[in-house]
């Protein structure tokens, strides 16, 4: 907005005042980006084969009805039991492989209340045990115990499997190592009506370089537009190229953690460089810290037309002094800015002020002969 005012008689005074966005501050919706953190973490586990302490057998774990492909897949409905997997027993003296089945109970709590389980996330170390079930055509069927083991800030760890054929007798044991498979990095994003577009740029963490990049499209939701974000079909890139499609996907945000988003996440093919599509569910979460209106409401989810300021500048002359004054939300930040020459500046900075009121005084002066030029910037 600009104004512009003349004094009346033989002063020549004048000011012009116009509020302008700052590019790369934030709380300004529509004139710029902000940033919020993500992170993914794919739910399913990469065995790598499995040897037993004899090396008489061979254990795969497989998501794939035919070949295999070390997925160690989650399941619902099934509880205790979180996640499956295909089995093949190779007996390394006479070549020959059996299929059977497994069930396990991951442990899946969520201590640093992200929206993605601990045992998961690369930054957090894994002692655990946990148990399950198993069925190997021609040797039988029973319980089986995993114990897992890994530290802090490796995606790598191990896990032995004990299959059990009574409480005093082990069929075997086979001591595994696998993998997680979680990205973190930035959303950087502008809102609208009803959509908020995003880039994204995140890396692997804790193994071999990795980065996904792109853009995507979440709506608010009409039933809860402030708490659950809606991602339209679209994909990704990773470091080779190979595109990460995805269909609909979610972001519901959690009401013990306000600026936290999550829910899982579906890819079309998890892991393209397999012969099939496999590796499918993952979970992700955003960590938004942006409030501009300070309601509790990530900027994120929150109502644009709330997060813009209302703000009105005004001029106004008691006496023989000149004034300027805004009347905008508290805790806004204004720059005050004068020059004589508005062709060709400079400008000078004659003051910076937090706003403490809803109006509020910027300067008081005397007029002088010269003509002279304002600018008040809302930050």
């Amino acid at each position: 907005m600009r104004r512009q005012a003349r004094s009346a008689g033989r002063l020549r005074m004048v000011f012009q005042v116009c509020v302008a966005c700052i590019p790369g501050l934030a709380g300004i919706p529509n004139a710029q980006a902000n940033t919020a953190s993500v992170r993914f973490a794919c739910l399913s586990l990469r065995f790598h084969q499995g040897s037993e302490p004899f090396d008489l057998f061979k254990l795969d774990l497989s998501s794939l009805p035919a070949g295999i492909n070390g997925e160690l897949f989650p399941i619902f409905q099934a509880a205790p039991y979180t996640h499956a997997a295909v089995l093949r027993l190779t007996d390394t003296t006479f070549f020959e492989e059996v299929p059977g089945n497994l069930l396990l109970e991951l442990p899946l709590a969520d201590g640093d209340t992200n929206g993605i389980p601990d045992f998961f996330q690369v930054e957090m170390s894994v002692q655990a045990t946990s148990p399950g079930t198993y069925a190997i055509q021609g040797y039988g069927s029973g319980a089986v115990e995993a114990r897992w083991s890994r530290a802090a800030g490796s995606a790598v760890g191990t896990c032995v499997l004990d299959f059990k054929m009574n409480a005093f007798q082990s069929l075997a044991v086979f001591t595994h190592s696998f993998e997680l498979w979680e990205y973190r990095g930035t959303i950087r994003y502008e809102t609208a009506a009803s959509n908020v577009w995003f880039s994204l740029e995140a890396e692997r963490t804790g193994s071999a370089p990795a980065r996904w990049e792109g853009h995507g499209s979440l709506v608010r939701a009409p039933s809860e537009p402030q708490n659950h974000l809606v991602l339209l079909p679209g994909s990704w890139t990773n470091q080779t190229g190979e595109a990460w499609s995805f269909s609909t996907n979610h972001l519901f945000r959690m009401e013990h953690s306000p600026e936290t988003y999550a829910a899982f996440f579906e890819f079309a093919d998890g892991d393209p460089s397999t012969t099939e599509p496999d590796y499918f569910t993952w979970a992700w979460s955003v960590y938004d810290a942006n409030d501009a209106d300070q309601d509790g409401i990530p900027d994120l989810s929150d109502d644009p037309a709330a997060l813009q300021p209302s703000l009105r500048l005004w001029i106004r002359r008691p006496g023989n002094a000149l004034e300027i004054g805004v009347e905008g939300p508290a805790g806004a930040r204004c720059r005050l800015l004068t020059t004589t020459h508005l062709a060709g500046g400079p400008w000078a900075e004659v003051l910076a002020v937090t706003l403490t009121n809803s109006t509020q005084l910027l300067l008081r002066q005397a007029p002088d002969e010269a003509s002279r030029f304002w600018r008040v910037l809302l930050q």
